[in-house]
């Protein structure tokens, strides 16, 4: 986590260059934690921020190590996990671009329960949290925003949690693949692609890769989608929703 905190450092010490700054004020205008805030506070915040760039597999956060502010996606995948045990984790998201983590542990100054790194290579913007408590004592709507923001967070983290321990593993892929941004497959039909690999997808649905691909075989098999590596087909919509 210090040589994370060294590296963050550096950039915010570094001389900021104009694309930075556009880039900067870009990602705060459509991150969720910030939508909406006046034009003015945005721009006032985002002369207070830095970039971070990671390599893929690169740690971002480590946990127990204390963040120097909240993390805004510019591109890139992130996964936020949970460690079990010396060599296993739990993936509990991923997190892409426009999205933000770290708010927690950042704006409460606690230690990160979390493990952050880079699933591709990406681009973050730092923000730093207490440029985040001005906003919110100065601009109601950022407050409203970020409180808004983080009541969500907690209304995800527990339906996740609902649906690991309710649901079954066929239930939870399902449901997965139905939250996914579509596209289309070039021949009419609906396509979603896996953000991560199998392994970080079977993470995040609590279950083992083996699992997952013997699932994803199962639904094939059954008619309601049909798999390409990381491209998946939604051949019947209405009964993914209904095993969902």
């Amino acid at each position: 986590m210090d040589a994370m905190i060294k590296s963050v450092e550096k950039k915010r010490s570094a001389p900021r260059q104009p694309w930075d700054q556009r880039l900067i004020q870009g990602v705060l205008a459509n991150s969720e934690l910030l939508r909406g805030c006046a034009p003015a506070q945005a721009a006032a915040l985002a002369a207070q921020c830095w970039t971070l760039e990671a390599k893929r597999a690169e740690p971002i956060v480590t946990k127990g190590g204390r963040l120097p502010g909240v993390f805004a996606l510019a591109y890139g995948i992130v996964k936020i996990a949970l460690k079990q045990g010396k060599s296993g984790e739990r993936v509990v998201r991923l997190v892409q671009a426009g999205q933000t983590f770290g708010e927690a542990s950042a704006l409460l100054g606690h230690a990160a329960p979390f493990e952050a790194s880079a699933v591709t290579p990406c681009k973050l913007v730092v923000i730093p949290s207490a440029a985040i408590l001005d906003l919110a004592e100065r601009d109601p709507r950022g407050a409203r925003q970020v409180i808004f923001t983080l009541g969500r967070r907690v209304v995800e983290l527990l339906g996740e949690l609902e649906a690991s321990s309710t649901q079954r593993g066929a239930q939870r892929l399902a449901s997965y693949l139905g939250s996914l941004p579509e596209s289309s497959d070039g021949n009419g039909g609906c396509a979603v692609h896996l953000p991560a690999p199998k392994a970080v997808i079977a993470s995040r649905l609590d279950m083992k890769k083996e699992t997952l691909s013997r699932l994803l075989r199962d639904l094939s098999g059954k008619g309601l989608i049909a798999v390409h590596g990381g491209s998946i087909t939604l051949l019947d919509r209405a009964r993914l929703g209904e095993l969902a």
